[in-house]
């Protein structure tokens, strides 16, 4: 067609995959500033891999692009400190997520500074190197297609066959799956109605439904298995509210994440520090903060994943100066800016510099040991993925 063979446009259709696009100029992550708005690569793929303390982990991505799917390695990536994860349509962390659950996301090149984070591919495999790799979104089906608006009619169902025709309804995503599709599904398909597990006999064409996909044996061609189907609105409340309560309870215990704007010093110790509070978390939590901004926060130093050290003890704790919300904040940031008056600062208190904020009304909790970080030597070895 037009004097190109096969081969040749199946080498342009890999180039366009895994090539830098001439025509976007990517944006590059820095300490200190959200991205904007709209941008980051569309990704997605089934997760396999997983190190939750670090928030990394290993994508099996959509389709056979270059036969990655037979021959090539899984896409690794690592959650931005201001990255957000939502499971079941409520916030999440990475070890909320199960193995094996069709994830989708956006994501952008290493920020400055950060390039070792993910090792680079044997050499007998750079030609599947993506370079996009630090993710700002990570979500399920069920939270990616019901935050766009996107819902799913059953078209029709075969269970003899093990499949499931459906068609998109509602306000069509602009990434994923926008198109009537037919996906495998079989009796290992969790089928909620209600706040109970039913059988696949309950579900009849025109349900509106929304679905998480898993492995299918025909992933290369984009073939996909439902993994778990929500049959009307009140299973989706449910299992959205378990996953809530399970969020709430992960972030008092650890502390809400955010980073260092600035830091005033006074001349004889102690100083002024603003913050940013980042996004993606259950309101509630916000809310419970400044309610009891007038007793202070206690904050604590993190890492670029999140982890603290001894958190309980190795923070101080600051009266709030003011507390200023903006409408409309970047992808990331929640959008509140606190500012702080501390007596005594820690050293970790700097620009661009991530921290967990305690609300006082939260109980101290002793983190297990790995989540912690103990020593220098392993705060250097938790610098960088360690591939499987």
């Amino acid at each position: 067609m037009f004097g190109i063979s096969q081969r040749s446009s199946a080498a342009f259709l890999v180039l366009l995959v895994f090539a830098v696009p001439l025509f976007a100029e990517d944006h590059v992550p820095r300490s200190g500033q959200f991205p904007p708005a709209g941008t980051g690569q569309y990704l997605a793929g089934e997760l396999v891999v997983i190190d939750p303390v670090n928030r990394r982990g290993g994508l099996r991505l959509d389709g056979n692009e270059g036969e990655r799917y037979h021959g090539g390695p899984l896409h690794y990536f690592a959650m931005l400190p201001y990255g957000m994860i939502s499971f079941n349509g409520a916030p999440a962390e990475l070890r909320d997520i199960p193995i094996g659950t069709h994830m989708q996301g956006y994501f952008y090149v290493p920020p400055v500074g950060e390039e070792a984070t993910i090792p680079p591919l044997p050499k007998d495999m750079e030609r599947y190197q993506l370079k996009h790799n630090h993710a700002v979104s990570l979500e399920d089906d069920f939270s990616f297609y019901q935050r766009r608006g996107q819902s799913w009619k059953i078209v029709s169902i075969d269970t003899n066959k093990g499949k499931i025709n459906v068609a998109p309804v509602g306000q069509m995503a602009k990434d994923g799956i926008s198109t009537p599709y037919t996906f495998d599904i079989d009796d290992l398909t969790k089928v909620w109605k209600g706040r109970t597990l039913v059988d696949l006999a309950d579900i009849s064409p025109q349900q509106v439904v929304q679905f998480n996909l898993g492995w299918s044996p025909g992933w290369r061609d984009k073939e996909f298995a439902v993994s778990e189907i929500w049959l009307d609105d009140e299973s989706r409340k449910f299992a959205t509210d378990l996953q809530r309560r399970r969020h709430v309870k992960y972030q008092k215990q650890r502390w809400l994440p955010g980073w260092i704007d600035s830091v005033e010093d006074n001349d004889f110790g102690g100083g002024t520090v603003t913050l940013t509070l980042f996004g993606g978390m259950d309101p509630s939590l916000y809310a419970e903060l400044k309610a009891t901004q007038e007793k202070g926060f206690g904050v604590a130093v993190a890492e670029k994943s999140l982890r603290t050290w001894f958190h309980r003890s190795d923070k101080k704790i600051g009266q709030v100066v003011e507390w200023k919300e903006t409408e409309n904040p970047p992808p990331g940031s929640s959008g509140i800016q606190v500012r702080m008056k501390f007596t005594e600062l820690l050293d970790g208190y700097r620009p661009g510099r991530a921290v967990r904020v305690k609300c006082h009304d939260w109980l101290f909790v002793t983190m297990p040991s790995e989540e912690r970080v103990k020593t220098i030597e392993e705060q250097k070895r938790s610098a960088v993925l360690s591939l499987p």
